[in-house]
């Protein structure tokens, strides 16, 4: 449910707000689409070649964090209730050209206007709300989450707790034994614990990483598993809190060893 405020806003006025608080809400409108056309760009790079194409993956923590701080609104309570809005839209970016994964210059200028909107945006008004209306809506949100959540770990035969490695610290055996002949990746999961149906030790993962990228990922991951051990959802650990509390306690491990340890 969007904050009242903020779905008279969304519907098709702006009255009511300041010009700077007006301002706040058009930086973070720019810092969005500039951040979606990255992500956009960055899957349609890696899509065509993961180990030529050195493109960033955005990272839209600054960006959720400016939104709460100025906003005071998740992301996806902007995305729903702001993001779209017409009135907004017309002064936002609508000349960001991004197909040419080696075209450094045009992708480095992009880059920097976001980081100037993102700039703008920290440094802006905030919008007033009301701070009981917030944390109302909060509530909302987070019991959405859990209801989400339990649906996907309704459908879920096997759940399992990851690291990412390198696949060249497995031997030629194992590597024959677990990873598909056909998988090029150098980055696998290596499976740690988790509950229900218990997977291969070491799976190939759903898209190739680069080096640089593997440096800057989280190390940590909840798979989320169907019968035949296909991806249904893959989690960063610090994203998937209300998975990991919904599940409680691991049912399994693997020790330093590699044997499966029960609990």
């Amino acid at each position: 449910m969007i904050a009242p405020f903020i779905l008279s806003l969304a519907i098709s006025s702006t009255a009511g707000y300041s010009q700077s608080e007006l301002r706040t809400l058009q930086y973070a409108v720019n810092s969005h689409v500039y951040n979606q056309a990255l992500e956009k760009f960055y899957q349609h790079c890696i899509t065509l070649d993961p180990e030529q194409y050195m493109v960033k993956k955005p990272d839209p923590s600054r960006l959720n964090s400016l939104l709460l701080q100025q906003l005071q609104l998740e992301a996806d309570q902007f995305v729903s209730g702001i993001a779209t809005n017409p009135k907004l839209m017309q002064r936002a970016p609508d000349d960001i050209v991004l197909t040419d994964c080696t075209d450094h210059a045009t992708y480095q200028k992009i880059l920097d206007r976001y980081e100037l909107e993102l700039f703008a945006l920290e440094i802006a008004t905030p919008v007033k709300v009301n701070s009981q209306t917030t944390e109302s809506q909060r509530k909302q949100q987070h019991q959405q989450h859990i209801k989400n959540a339990t649906v996907l770990l309704q459908r879920s035969k096997a759940v399992a707790m990851v690291s990412i490695i390198d696949r060249n610290s497995l031997s030629t055996l194992e590597q024959s034994n677990f990873l598909h002949p056909e998988y090029k990746g150098r980055y696998i999961y290596r499976i740690d614990q988790g509950w229900r149906n218990i997977p291969a030790r070491y799976m190939g993962m759903q898209s190739y990483l680069t080096e640089q990228q593997f440096a800057a990922s989280p190390k940590s991951w909840l798979l989320l598993l169907d019968q035949h051990n296909q991806f249904i959802k893959v989690f960063s650990e610090s994203d998937a809190k209300v998975y990991l509390n919904l599940l409680g306690k691991p049912e399994w491990h693997f020790d330093l060893q590699g044997n499966l340890q029960r609990k």
